[in-house]
């Protein structure tokens, strides 16, 4: 579930990225004045992928339902077996305010989520990351999703080194000019191995 966050000066190359999800949602389609159960495969900041009965036809406006994250107007952009795509038709602070969704249930699941939608006094923001030797290191969040992140920072943990970003177990995937990309592993308990 990628932003189009980008680095000042460049282009994020993940922005466009969907990553996996399994969210519960409703897809409203306004021309035809009917309400569809859908799941939520995919989502990022740009989009969604959803699967659903007798999905809407392409270039049309619909209403997305995600549970935990809120109402997103949308395209219907590409349907590709039996996934069916849609772009966001969003301002910047609804896309900024999905970027802290993601994050906060990325560190704390959809029980962070409910809270901060429940009191959302204030933004939580990650600023550092744990290395597997117990080090802290500076960071700052570029790109986020349910499966990856972009990390700007100084510090370049190896390529397959374990990290603790928030309360979530990562993986360094690779090094680039302003930090490190990182992929979320799934959490299975005290022993989960990657």
């Amino acid at each position: 579930m990628k932003v189009e966050m980008q680095p000042a000066g460049g282009t994020e190359r993940r922005s466009s990225e969907r990553v996996a999800a399994e969210l519960e949602g409703k897809l409203f389609v306004p021309a035809e004045e009917r309400t569809l159960d859908c799941i939520i495969i995919n989502l990022s900041v740009g989009g969604a992928g959803v699967k659903c009965e007798e999905p809407p036809p392409l270039d049309a406006f619909v209403v997305l339902y995600v549970d935990g994250f809120g109402r997103f107007d949308a395209v219907t952009a590409r349907y590709t077996e039996g996934e069916l795509g849609l772009k966001f038709v969003c301002k910047e602070a609804k896309r900024k305010r999905l970027e802290q969704d993601l994050e906060v249930f990325v560190r704390e699941g959809m029980s962070g989520l409910t809270h901060l939608h429940r009191d959302r006094r204030i933004a939580t923001r990650i600023t550092s990351f744990t290395c597997a030797d117990g080090s802290r290191a500076s960071c700052s969040i570029a790109d986020i999703s349910l499966q990856s992140a972009t990390l700007r920072t100084l510090a370049r943990p190896a390529i397959g080194e374990a990290i603790l970003l928030g309360n979530t177990q990562a993986w360094v995937e690779s090094h680039h000019e302003q930090g490190i990309d990182v992929q979320f592993l799934e959490p299975s308990g005290p022993d989960h191995e990657r």
